[in-house]
């Protein structure tokens, strides 16, 4: 039981990571087009809660994957990054390879069951909302600001349901584009 108590806040965690990024906003008729760099990004974030469950959690998946035998630790890093992703739960932070390609057709990496909301605000501010129909259902908000085509730093506030009850959260981002090869 305390494996699937973990494992569901880890998964709560990156959805909301994931839903509250606006890298991960896809484009449409009604999204500002983002002007940003193909390549390898990394996204630092700190996520707190008002009942500081996640933390708690998030510390123990590290405490578990650390004891991890490293052909297991290995084979779970190789199938993330077959999906363009690298997770540094200790750095709080998240690899995503953007193709030009990707950028173009507005197919950048989004949680399933999301749909987001993105408006300029700015030169180079954005306002976003997300509703995600996950378990558990996410909800919320934020704003990010890019310095450039390769950073941006954002607040976000959302909700989800824990244990039956509605969880209050909010994060604070960053990006940075780290190199054109995704390699």
């Amino acid at each position: 039981m305390q494996d699937y108590k973990i494992h569901s806040k880890y998964r709560l965690a990156s959805a909301a990571l994931t839903a509250a990024m606006v890298l991960s906003l896809p484009a449409s008729a009604e999204t500002p087009k983002l002007d940003i760099e193909p390549g390898l990004w990394q996204h630092t974030f700190n996520i707190k809660t008002a009942s500081g469950e996640l933390e708690q959690a998030m510390q123990q998946l590290q405490q578990q994957l650390a004891s991890m035998p490293a052909a297991q630790r290995q084979m779970m890093e190789k199938m993330m990054s077959g999906q363009g992703l690298s997770l540094d739960l200790k750095g709080g932070s998240v690899q995503v390879c953007l193709t030009q390609q990707e950028i173009d057709r507005g197919q950048l990496p989004q949680q399933d069951g999301c749909q987001q909301q993105l408006r300029q605000t700015g030169d180079s501010s954005y306002s976003f909302s997300f509703s995600c129909d996950t378990k558990p259902p996410t909800s919320g908000s934020g704003d990010m600001t890019f310095s450039s085509r390769k950073a941006y730093t954002g607040n976000a506030s959302f909700t989800t349901d824990v244990n039956g009850k509605a969880e209050q959260m909010s994060m604070q981002q960053s990006g940075k584009w780290l190199k054109a090869d995704c390699g």
